[in-house]
């Protein structure tokens, strides 16, 4: 059975849905949403995401806000996770025949490690260009 691809949930719902706002969450988030974009899925199981990430908390964060924006879930799974030792952040995604995979860049790093307040670091992400968040690799 092929579901339809509902409306995306905004972020303020993202947030409800994670507990708080961040800078983590932000980034999952705006990364879904640049996939959403770019690569026009039209069913919930349309994207496969595999994150490679330290297991543990901000980085996890990440993971609730990629879930809420492209509905990649544990749950139907078609979101997986796999456990990193380095601070880097690998997103592996598949639609169809086409696979990509993105690397989080130094500069969201820095705005995610340097925030002295969660609300105005996801205010940054929000404002920074998404191809100076991620890279494609």
């Amino acid at each position: 059975m092929k579901f339809p691809r509902p409306e995306i949930l905004s972020y303020e719902h993202a947030i409800r849905f994670h507990g708080h706002n961040g800078p983590f969450l932000a980034l999952g988030y705006k990364l879904g949403i640049y996939l959403n974009q770019n690569l026009k899925p039209k069913g919930i199981m349309d994207f496969k995401i595999t994150v490679i990430i330290k297991f543990e908390k901000p980085f996890t964060c990440l993971i609730d806000g990629l879930q809420c924006s492209t509905f990649a879930t544990f749950g139907k799974a078609n979101m997986m996770v796999k456990k990193s030792k380095s601070n880097d952040i690998l997103v592996f995604v598949e639609k169809g025949a086409k696979n990509f995979t993105i690397q989080i860049t130094k500069k969201a790093m820095d705005i995610c490690f340097n925030a002295k307040d969660l609300g105005k670091a996801a205010k940054e992400i929000f404002k920074t260009p998404p191809k100076k968040l991620w890279k494609i690799i």
